[in-house]
């Protein structure tokens, strides 16, 4: 299999406008860190600018007939999503990442001994 030229300049611009289509939807990192903890404004943007994302990588996928540019928007898409969701999880208070439980996990409880 040759190296394709063409398709791979097509995978970048598809990266490229993946990150520009994050950079109009969501804030920056740096923003969402000091924003509180779990904010749904940030998640909803987060979503739709996931979702306009993966719909633009799939169409350019599908118009050049080839997977190369689905593999690099994709890696693109999934890795600015994880940058989102934990710079949202940060507590601004203590600077780390917080679980949206405020309580004990009780999936598993333990057996009571002290009777």
């Amino acid at each position: 299999m040759a190296f394709d030229t063409r398709k791979a300049l097509i995978s970048v611009g598809v990266g490229l406008a993946d990150v520009l289509i994050f950079q109009h939807f969501v804030p920056s990192v740096a923003d969402i860190r000091i924003a509180d903890k779990f904010n749904k404004d940030i998640e909803h943007a987060e979503l739709e600018a996931l979702a306009i994302g993966t719909a633009f990588t799939v169409l350019v996928s599908i118009m050049t007939g080839g997977v190369e540019p689905f593999i690099v928007g994709g890696a693109i898409l999934v890795g600015l999503d994880f940058a989102t969701k934990h710079a949202n999880a940060v507590d601004p208070a203590t600077g780390k990442m917080a679980s949206q439980e405020s309580s004990e996990s009780t999936s598993y409880p333990m057996t009571d001994y002290s009777a």
